[in-house]
């Protein structure tokens, strides 16, 4: 090899390093930034009631016990079983928190990956920033819940999605791969399922949309393909959830004194009676208070304020601005749809027909169902709210290109040079700025749920070394103290309801108030040893909701 060729391919390396900053720094430091900050919230930020549930009956119980025990949705199974994988490293806050941090990095990668497909990179860039300033997407991306990986399940389906609607031109490749995109796209979509059943939300308008577009394509081959690796979705999910129904639903019957099965073993119950054990497990899953349809004439009443409810979790004060723009944003989808398929562009085509659909069917299948489900359930739209605005300009300039080309041709009037390249640049900046200013709010780095942060505080106090034996007086404190004090300290505390070292009560329970307190409350005022506490101890901690009394030496 000669000397000018060495120069020569030196040159093209740097030229290639310069190409791949230039087209692709804006991400990488927006995901360099959101991986820092997502590893400060994961430790900084005091889990909440939900995820020290999660972790004291599930995660810590090791990953067989999460996949077959589901007293209450609390139990995201596959989220569960995945952390109790990661709970061997011995960090709690990892055990716990550690799926949803990378699921969350792994969206961001797929949420950039799918759009510069169709968009230029700055603008997928964009995109990306306003996905990762979104309030439900923040709060969801480090803590110990199944949402943020329900999220990454569906931008893992839709990337296989495309692959299926648009694959690589290379007949060898496409022959090579074209199995595995249908079977990825089967084990995004079960394991959206396993980890929550409400993800249907989302599963059932991805098969939606990626049939609405073979439909229209013509692909009718790829179609029928797509519809048997939904079935296999169904099928393999129906048999994970089997085994849940069988677990709980002999769970149950051995525990009824009442019934024929009371007092066996589970292993009889299912070697006798599998299909009553079954039925009457997902009995136990349907008839939760948590997915039954409320009443009609409530649900119309009501049924805007909690779309603005939803809006407001996805920007600050979205319900304001946010209803406006999705609508506008839909209209312009729809339009976007109808020119991109006549122009026969495919990436485009593909992009606006998923977030028209997965859009529109949040508010049919509401409709359908009659419910209001929790706010964190549609966490998952934050993905697809973020195409549809980065995809709005492009709707916008589709619509009266053909108009401005008209009169460039009658005026002699062209575009500036470069308009495109510093408006994408333009719009990146201004979206990773916002995503900066909406994750310095204290309203996104604090708790999920403010009594816990006060719990926290509290326990903060406590020398462990001094304290042996505690008695709290709510389910919240209760499960702050397994996971803060046991688990990451390593100090066993005994409840002791007479001669305590260490009491932690909400305020609400020192007040008369608090004689005939229901759940969360454990005890009410007059059960506290109230002569050992005025006797022996002193306040340690104490603020607008919660006391710390600790005993003196």
């Amino acid at each position: 090899m000669g000397t000018n060729t060495v120069k020569n391919t030196a040159i093209e390396k740097k030229k290639d390093a310069a190409a791949l900053i230039r087209d692709h720094g804006l991400f990488w430091c927006l995901f360099l930034g959101m991986g820092i900050y997502y590893i400060w919230r994961m430790f900084s930020v005091p889990p909440w009631y939900d995820e020290l549930y999660t972790y004291e009956n599930f995660i810590d119980r090791g990953m067989i016990y999460s996949m077959i025990h589901w007293p209450l949705p609390n139990n995201h199974v596959f989220y569960s079983a995945l952390s109790a994988i990661l709970n061997k490293l011995g960090n709690p806050y990892i055990g716990l928190r550690g799926v949803s941090f990378l699921a969350s990095m792994g969206s961001l990668l797929l949420l950039y990956r799918i759009l510069k497909k169709g968009i230029s990179t700055r603008m997928a860039a964009a995109g990306t920033a306003l996905f990762a300033a979104m309030y439900n997407v923040v709060q969801q991306a480090a803590q110990g819940r199944g949402y943020a990986l329900s999220g990454f399940f569906l931008l893992a389906a839709v990337n296989c999605l495309y692959e299926i609607c648009i694959p690589e031109k290379t007949a060898a490749v496409k022959e090579k791969r074209r199995f595995w995109y249908y079977a990825g796209f089967t084990a995004c979509l079960t394991g959206g399922l396993y980890t929550i059943p409400s993800n249907l939300y989302w599963v059932v308008p991805v098969c939606m949309a990626g049939g609405l577009y073979l439909l229209f394509t013509g692909e009718y081959k790829k179609l029928f393909r797509l519809v048997i690796a939904s079935a296999a979705a169904a099928i393999v999910t129906f048999g994970l959830y089997t085994i849940i129904w069988l677990a709980i639903g002999s769970n149950f019957l051995v525990k009824e004194e009442t019934g024929v099965f009371y007092g066996m073993s589970h292993f009889q119950v299912l070697k006798t009676a599998p299909f009553a054990a079954f039925s009457r497990g997902m009995e136990a899953m349907l008839s939760d208070p948590n997915i039954q349809s409320i009443d009609r004439s409530r649900f119309n009443n009501e049924f805007t304020l909690y779309l603005g409810r939803v809006l407001n979790q996805v920007y600050p004060n979205g319900s304001h601005i946010l209803p406006f723009l999705i609508l506008f944003g839909l209209l312009l989808m729809l339009a976007l749809i109808i020119i991109s398929c006549r122009r026969k562009e495919k990436s485009m085509f593909f992009l606006s027909l998923y977030v028209f659909v997965l859009t529109v069917m949040v508010p049919v299948f509401l409709v359908i169902q009659c419910v209001f489900p929790y706010l964190r359930v549609f966490t998952y739209m934050g993905s697809v709210l973020s195409m549809m605005f980065v995809l709005m300009p492009y709707a916008l300039w589709a619509i009266v290109k053909p108009a401005a080309d008209r009169l460039a041709q009658r005026r002699s009037f062209s575009l500036p040079a470069g308009f495109t390249a510093y408006g994408s640049l333009l719009a990146a900046a201004a979206a990773i700025l916002l995503t900066v200013v909406y994750c310095r709010l204290p309203e996104y780095n604090a708790g999920y749920d403010s009594r816990d942060n006060h719990i926290y505080a509290a326990l903060k106090q406590l020398d462990e070394k001094e304290v042996d034996t505690v008695l709290t007086g709510d389910v919240y404190a209760r499960q702050n103290l397994y996971f803060h004090i046991l688990r990451c300290r390593g100090k066993e505390l005994v409840m002791d309801y007479e001669h305590p070292d260490y009491v932690l009560m909400d305020k609400i329970q020192t007040g008369p108030e608090g004689e005939e307190l229901v759940w969360p409350y454990e005890m009410n005022t007059q059960n506290f040893p109230w002569e050992w506490i005025e006797g022996h101890m002193e306040v340690v901690f104490e603020d607008d909701a919660y006391i710390a009394y600790q005993v003196v030496e």
